[in-house]
């Protein structure tokens, strides 16, 4: 999805004097006071209801959840560029994605064994490539060839009549994607979209999903997103009322589980960014 990176810069506070009274009681606040505020219940609510039930390129339309309800079976259409480079990010980001989520996973030979292709392919070839799979009436809406004009990358993805994901496509044109420093990223954000949160949003940070993000790995708050899309309590068809209604409960047992307190140190464990040694 069409990602602008920004660099914000902190606002840096004028300390003219501060009292010792004043930094002991500082330091005396509990730790769980201390907690960042993307672990707070109503900000994780927001969040999830953002990326997992909006669509980027359909302002304003709210659809039901989805994810993978069958094993994902993934095939690496290496079309351009390094294709050894382009299967050690694709696996290694995708078993880490299998590994937060608990979704069955494995890597398939050929296309008629998978159910999600992923095609390092030129940019010139983009617009083909989208039209083959959803076809050319929907490859030419208004959405479509705003994702295609202003994207990067490209997560496609087609459900079934319990609204699971049934099959999905993932588009990187390399050529594009190295002018604008950007195959990482491509293969971090589309991957992690197309495990069922499509949409990009700047109202969620800090997040691969957020058009300000400083960074480009699956951030804590991303790790119990996607925690919290394959939850239990929750399932593909809901809408955002059921969603919200059951978001209460997930919440409270991943925070007792540590999922939230742990999330930095969770992340990393089998990422692309322990892998990349960052």
């Amino acid at each position: 999805m069409s990602r602008c990176r920004l660099r914000s810069r902190r606002p840096r506070l004028k300390v003219l004097s501060l009292s010792i009274s004043l930094l002991a009681s500082l330091m005396s606040v509990p730790v769980s006071q201390a907690a960042e505020r993307w672990q707070r219940a109503d900000v994780l609510t927001d969040s999830f209801l953002e990326v997992a039930l909006k669509r980027e390129y359909q302002p304003g339309s709210s659809a039901s959840l989805t994810r993978w309800q069958v094993p994902i079976t993934v095939w690496l259409d290496s079309q351009l560029g390094d294709a050894r480079l382009q299967r050690q990010l694709s696996q290694v980001q995708f078993r880490h994605l299998s590994a937060i989520t608990g979704q069955p996973l494995s890597f398939v030979s050929s296309a008629r064994e998978a159910n999600l292709r992923i095609a390092f392919i030129t940019r010139d070839h983009m617009t083909r490539e989208a039209a083959a799979y959803v076809g050319k009436q929907q490859a030419s809406t208004p959405g479509m060839r705003k994702a295609l004009r202003e994207g990067v990358c490209l997560t496609l993805f087609k459900t079934g009549a319990d609204q699971a994901i049934a099959s999905g496509l993932i588009l990187i044109p390399v050529d594009y994607a190295r002018q604008k420093a950007r195959l990482v990223d491509c293969v971090v954000e589309e991957s992690a979209q197309l495990m069922g949160l499509p949409n990009d949003s700047d109202a969620v940070f800090p997040s691969i999903f957020s058009d300000v993000t400083v960074d480009h790995w699956l951030s804590p708050l991303d790790y119990v997103l996607l925690k919290m899309l394959y939850a239990p309590e929750l399932s593909s068809g809901m809408s955002a009322d059921e969603v919200r209604a059951a978001l209460p409960a997930v919440i409270q047992r991943l925070a007792e589980q540590g999922e939230l307190s742990h999330a930095v140190r969770r992340v990393r464990k089998g990422s692309l960014r322990e892998w990349a040694g960052e």
